[in-house]
């Protein structure tokens, strides 16, 4: 699993940028004020955020150039076993090639804050439109998508995005609550379990036949 092992520097532009990422995962980007992030990152210059990033878009693009290179480095790793496996038609190896990069990117203290962003950064109106800009980045994220669409051929890439961003919205919900309830103390599911459950529930959300359902109703 990835981890950070330390704290950027106080007020620095990577302090900014993983504030940001733990505050809109909590709140949403859109109910998080950008003095609030500067708080958070305990940047004393009260310019801080508009000298280095100047709105809300450039940072939320700023956290993906960030993570980004990450995950693909660790999707790359994954895509590579299922090769040699040959399990490049199993739906549940190809959906774990796409979630599991972002469930294991952990901050110091285990919790999934990545995930947390992510699920608002997709529900976000610009959100889509600035992560799809940014699929040239990342080789690895489109070979994944190629896949998945591939386990459909009868249904459009379109729709098949349509259900895998809710679909994924849905599952990093869940690995939000998750966090909250062992923060909490609460007495969760084993992961294991938990994430059979997620994926269950992902790949019957994304791969279901729209077609054979209609005809059985």
């Amino acid at each position: 699993m990835t981890k950070t092992q330390t704290r950027p520097l106080k007020g620095t532009p990577l302090a900014i940028i993983e504030a940001a990422e733990r505050l809109f995962g909590q709140y949403g980007i859109e109910n998080v004020s950008l003095r609030q992030i500067r708080l958070e990152a305990c940047a004393g210059n009260n310019s801080a955020i508009s000298y280095h990033f100047s709105d809300r878009e450039k940072l939320v693009r700023a956290i993906w150039e960030y993570r980004l290179p990450i995950l693909d480095r660790a999707r790359r790793v994954q895509l590579d076993d299922i090769y040699a496996k040959g399990l490049q038609h199993d739906p549940q190896m190809v959906l774990r090639a796409l979630i599991m990069p972002s469930y294991d990117l952990l901050d110091s203290s285990g919790v999934h804050r990545y995930a947390a962003f992510f699920r608002h950064a997709l529900r976000w109106q610009q959100g889509t439109a600035i992560r799809n800009s940014q699929l040239n980045a990342t080789p690895a994220s489109n070979e994944a998508l190629a896949l998945f669409h591939a386990l459909r051929p009868d249904a459009s890439p379109q729709v098949l995005d349509y259900r895998l961003r809710y679909g994924t919205c849905m599952f990093f919900d869940m690995i939000f609550d998750r966090d909250v309830a062992i923060a909490g103390g609460q007495k969760v599911e084993h992961e294991s379990i938990f994430l059979a459950e997620g994926f269950g529930m992902l790949e019957a959300l994304c791969l279901f036949s729209a077609r054979s359902s209609s005809h059985s109703s």
